[in-house]
């Protein structure tokens, strides 16, 4: 089920955007029988402690979306933080640099089927055999852009979910967006403009108000040298293991399971309803 993308019709469900909190774990203390057990393998660990449940950003996270289901609306305002801003200037210019195989579907919402509780945007969808799910990023500092990439070339998305401090994040937010569209593969695009597009920023810019950029000198803003060592369009394809898609499913139920007593009931209206991508 697509609908025309609406914060209304987030606050209140799981995002893809977020939900890698979910597969964060927590650690409790072992009982007397587990610990004797643990021993009769390890008879000289001192081990007292075992991971289980969700960890601490994701019961933060659960107790967030039951906040937002007795408030009705969301906790927080579209956050117009310089990163995001950047982001909405630049990633048209990136989009129109990808092949006519690409769509767009970021206005949209997509729930799921199943689960009226989860819900995510992605950015594009490409119509290839298998159709691919993607998301663009756009870093705004070099540093976030050039360990997006050496740890691709390094060691492909494992490597990138391990250096880059928002890697986990971004895997999750991809797996989830995958399985909402049904797909089994994923492409992670990090753009960072040349220079000689810095001026196409500008104007996309203005036309969205954001004067710290529109007035900017050069050397202010993140962009790669023409000719140099890094591409600006990057495409990090990789494949989603069952396991993992298994996994998001079973933490998503679960922590909507927590929220019982506030269950979701929907009461969208006026919402536009379009056939599954």
């Amino acid at each position: 089920e697509i609908i025309v993308m609406d914060n209304n019709m987030r606050y209140r469900r799981f995002t893809s955007s977020k939900i890698g909190a979910l597969q964060t774990v927590g650690v409790r203390d072992m009982t007397e029988d587990e610990i004797s057990a643990h021993r009769v393998n390890n008879p000289k660990s001192k081990k007292k402690t075992i991971v289980d449940g969700f960890g601490i950003s994701a019961l933060e996270y659960i107790r967030e979306k039951g906040m937002e289901r007795r408030l009705g609306r969301c906790l927080d305002a579209e956050n117009s933080a310089r990163p995001l801003q950047w982001g909405k200037c630049v990633e048209g210019v990136a989009f129109e640099q990808l092949g006519t195989q690409y769509e767009i579907i970021s206005e949209k919402t997509i729930v799921h089927p199943l689960y009226d509780f989860w819900s995510g945007s992605p950015d594009l969808i490409k119509h290839d055999n298998p159709r691919v799910v993607c998301d663009i990023k756009c870093p705004s500092t070099l540093k976030s852009f050039c360990t997006f990439v050496d740890s691709y070339l390094d060691g492909g998305i494992g490597a990138v979910r391990n250096a880059h401090k928002d890697g986990e994040t971004y895997y999750w937010q991809l797996v989830s967006n995958a399985i909402l569209t049904g797909c089994n593969k994923a492409e992670l695009i990090v753009y960072m403009p040349y220079k000689s597009e810095l001026h196409k920023i500008k104007d996309e810019a203005t036309s969205w108000g954001y004067q710290w950029i529109s007035f900017a000198s050069d050397v202010e803003l993140p962009y790669l040298i023409d000719g140099g060592v890094y591409k600006n369009i990057n495409v990090l394809p990789f494949d989603i293991p069952q396991d993992d898609i298994d996994l998001l499913i079973a933490n998503v139920v679960k922590a909507d399971s927590m929220l019982a007593p506030l269950k979701l009931t929907i009461h969208d209206h006026n919402v536009t309803v379009h056939d599954s991508i």
